[in-house]
């Protein structure tokens, strides 16, 4: 039987849509594909007993062409989980992140992932208010700031449904690269980034 899992903190993606992506509202993606890195860097979190904090995950995602959400468009996707993380750890962010243990990854596992594989690398995560960077091995590199827009506010957009309020910042990436195999393998910079604060759990 699944744990009981909730994890919290700092979240930022860059995809190879211009800003913003329209995926959210169940449009086709730039290109017709979408190619998007995606990082978490939790800062308070667990899965039952085991304690996820402080640690981080990245993922990649390749589709199919079509809408991302649609539930014909298949994804093929891998998990890179911070080195760090101890056996008990790496167990449960897979099952959190390949919909083992409910949630929204749940349905994402079921309807979407064709191809799914984990790689354990380490992860440089850093954050100062809207400005992200983040490193992955040498799978990633992402640097994201928040979009700002007349107001001299960061945009927010809605719904996006990777964390709990349904709401995350606009952003627009300076460096969006990714070299894992051959299918993983692209330079999205100067594109659309979402990040922020993220909250998920599995009830």
């Amino acid at each position: 039987m699944p744990q009981q899992w909730t994890l919290s903190g700092d979240y930022v993606e860059a995809c190879n849509c211009d800003v913003a992506c329209q995926c959210v509202w169940l449009e086709p993606p730039d290109d017709d594909v979408c190619t998007v890195s995606l990082a978490w860097h939790i800062r308070d979190g667990n899965y039952g007993d085991v304690d996820l904090s402080n640690l981080s995950v990245g993922m990649l995602i390749s589709t199919q062409e079509g809408v991302m959400f649609d539930p014909e468009t298949g994804w093929d996707v891998v998990l890179l989980v911070d080195e760090t993380a101890d056996d008990d750890q790496r167990e449960a962010i897979e099952d959190i992140y390949f919909g083992r243990a409910g949630g929204i990854w749940e349905p994402v596992a079921d309807t979407h992932v064709e191809s799914a594989e984990v790689a354990s690398v380490p992860i440089e995560f850093s954050r100062d208010g809207d400005e992200f960077a983040v490193e992955i091995g040498d799978a990633v590199s992402m640097e994201a700031h928040g979009a700002v827009g007349f107001n001299e506010e960061v945009g927010t957009i809605t719904p996006h449904p990777l964390t709990k309020s349904l709401e995350v910042q606009t952003g627009k990436s300076t460096t969006a690269t990714v070299s894992y195999g051959d299918e993983f393998d692209w330079d999205v910079a100067e594109n659309n980034a979402y990040l922020g604060d993220f909250e998920l759990a599995n009830s």
